[in-house]
Parts: C-alpha cells; structure tokens; sequence
C-alpha cells in the first residue's frame, strides 16, 4: 500500500468502442490515507446502528471500496431512525413531531500535501425529511487529495436531499462516490457543485426499488485552466412507477476536460417508470475538451425515457448585443458563467449553503479567471 493503488472506477453499465477510451477512468497510485477534518453541525453520532451498508452498491464502483477498506475509516453516520428520537431520549427532551425536517451539515477541510478517506452512512427512517450539506474546502498549499463515500437508504415515504459543494483550492483531487436505494414513495434529490480543486472524479448510483421512488440530481460545474472532471450518474429503475431526473450543466473554459456519463436503465418490472436526462454545456475555451455519453436500457416496455445534450458556444448574436452596450467580452463571458451556475445554485434548499456557493462562484467567475 506504500505505493498506493491502481483504480478502474466510473465504469459505464454498457461498454462502448473502446477506442473512444470513455468506458471508465484510470487512476494510478491512490493512496488512502486518514480520515479528514470535518466539522459537524446540527446532529449527534448515533447511540447504536445496526444497518449494514457494505452491499450498497456506488457510481464509482467497487475499485472504491478497495480504498476504502484499505484506509480502514470510521464511518460518519447520519440517520433520523438513530437520531434524533434516540438522543432525545437520553437528553430527556420530547422526540421530535412526526415530519419534522432535520439537518446535518459536514464541513470538510483538507490539508495541504495529504490523502484522505471518509465514509458516510445516510438512512432516512419512514416518512423522514433529512437535509445532508457537505461542503470541501481546503488550506492554501500546493494540493492534497479528499475522498468521501456516501452510502444512503431511503425508506417508505422517505425524503432526502444531499447537497455538496467542492469549492478546493487549485491543487486538489477529489473522488466523490454516492450510492444508495429507495423504497416506496421515497425521494432523493442530489444537487452537486463542482467549482474547484484540479481534479474531480465523481459517481452516483441509485437504485429505485420501491414503488413511486424517485430520484433528481442537478450537477454543475466550472472548468478553468486545466481543470479535469470524470462523472458517472447512474439509475436503475426496478420499482413500477419510478422516476428519476439527471441535469448536468456547467461552463468549459481555457484547456479544461469534461466526460459525463449518465445512464437510466429500466430493469424488468419497471412498468409505467419514467427517466430523463440532459446535459447542457456552454464552451468558452477554444481548446477544452468536452465528452457526454447519454444512455438508456431498456428491459421492460411499459416505459418513458429521454435522453439529450446541448453544447454551444457564446451565441454571435447575443455577445454582440451585449457588447454593443459596452460589455467586454470577457465580462460577458462572466454574466453567461453565473446564469448557468446560477440556475443549479437556485436548486440548493438550503439558504446558508446556497450563499456559500454564490459567493465562492462570485470568486472564481468574476475576475475572469
């Protein structure tokens, strides 16, 4: 392990011609390294949990769980069934009201020149609401690299909104793996910024067993400079009546690289399931590199799925029309940049989260860097 380990994750479900070489990721030499500084807000480690996560299958894919057992983590645990009923009780107050909203906000920091590994366990209890905000930032230095493996189950009539914002310095490389499953009635909405660091890899999975589950996550991103993102999103469709919803959406500029691969995959008995996907892209670099592979599978016929990709440039006409009202090129550039961020930015639920991404994308957008 001195060495570190070689990695094959994002695996596409369906192989493609692999000489387009976008059927994974590669990655040599990761080392696991010790769990990061995280600072917690809003909730207490559960008094006992007896839910096992390790089957729980994530967009990254197993190659994860290889690190992860080699870092030999603690998990962070998260879960309204554990908490707060049970710390209630011991602190002698009354158990929170059926339907009461909680909230759990990690702070990551990651340090300069180290390799970090974190576990999160997410269970929403029946006809929960749970509110998830994590957000990496890191101390001024070279780089180091953070990987944080989130694992989630939502049961019946369950509601869950995970929030992450990467918001690391220049030099940093984050692996950021989600997985986790529904039961009947149950909602999880995902909404990711990715605005930092050197480079992102990043996968979700989400199975949606139960009947009327759903799935929505929003993904943006901000690519400057060389700045390189990997993102495999996944969801698999067996509950009838299932839906899922993927938007990616984000902003190429200077030399950056994008591949981004979404798939919905109606599995047998999936009957009256509904999937959607698309990415947009707006490119303002002439030498960045953008790569999207929408898929959907199909094993049942009772379905609906569509599937697209915008990718543009700044149109001549509107950059002329803001131009001819005395806005540089460069500002303009910087005005379409917030509007697109700016549209995931208002998926955000919660308010404090929100300004801190408007405000690191404020820094990084607005002198045109």
């Amino acid at each position: 392990m001195e060495n570190g380990l070689d990695l094959k994750v994002n695996r596409l479900p369906v192989r493609t011609w692999n000489r387009l070489k976008m059927n994974e990721a590669r990655l040599e030499r990761i080392a696991a390294g010790k769990a990061p500084a995280v600072i917690t807000e809003g909730f207490l480690e559960p008094v006992a949990w007896e839910e096992d996560f390790s089957s729980v299958a994530t967009g990254m894919g197993r190659d994860m769980d290889r690190l992860r057992d080699a870092a030999e983590a603690t998990a962070i645990r998260i879960g309204t069934e554990a908490y707060p009923a049970r710390a209630a009780a011991i602190q002698g107050a009354a158990e929170p009201a059926p339907g009461k909203e909680d909230r759990a906000v990690l702070h990551f920091i990651c340090q300069d020149g180290e390799n970090s590994f974190q576990p999160v366990e997410i269970l929403a209890g029946e006809g929960e609401r749970l509110t998830v905000v994590m957000d990496f930032t890191s101390a001024p230095g070279d780089g180091g690299q953070i990987a944080v493996q989130t694992r989630f189950k939502a049961r019946k009539n369950a509601r869950v909104q995970l929030i992450q914002l990467q918001l690391l310095g220049s030099g940093y490389r984050m692996l950021n793996d989600i997985g986790g499953s529904c039961g009947d009635g149950a909602s999880v909405e995902i909404v990711q910024l990715f605005l930092g660091g050197a480079e992102t890899y990043a996968g979700c999975l989400a199975e949606l067993d139960g009947v009327e589950s759903a799935l929505s996550v929003d993904v943006g991103y901000l690519g400057r400079e060389g700045q390189r993102f990997d993102m495999n999103y996944v969801a698999n469709h067996r509950g009838r009546r299932s839906k899922s919803r993927i938007m990616a959406g984000g902003v190429l500029r200077d030399h950056a690289f994008k591949l981004f691969r979404g798939t919905i995959d109606f599995k047998a008995g999936a009957a009256g399931a509904e999937g959607e996907e698309q990415e947009d892209v707006l490119i303002l670099g002439d030498d960045a590199v953008n790569q999207t592979i929408p898929l959907i599978l199909c094993a049942e016929e009772d379905v609906q799925g569509s599937h697209g990709a915008t990718i543009g440039r700044l149109d001549d006409e509107l950059l002329f029309y803001l131009c001819s009202r005395g806005m540089s090129r460069e500002k303009a550039a910087q005005v379409m940049t917030r509007a697109k961020l700016d549209k995931v930015c208002r998926r955000i639920g919660d308010e404090a989260a929100r300004r801190l991404a408007q405000d690191y994308l404020e820094e990084v957008s607005g002198d045109g860097k």
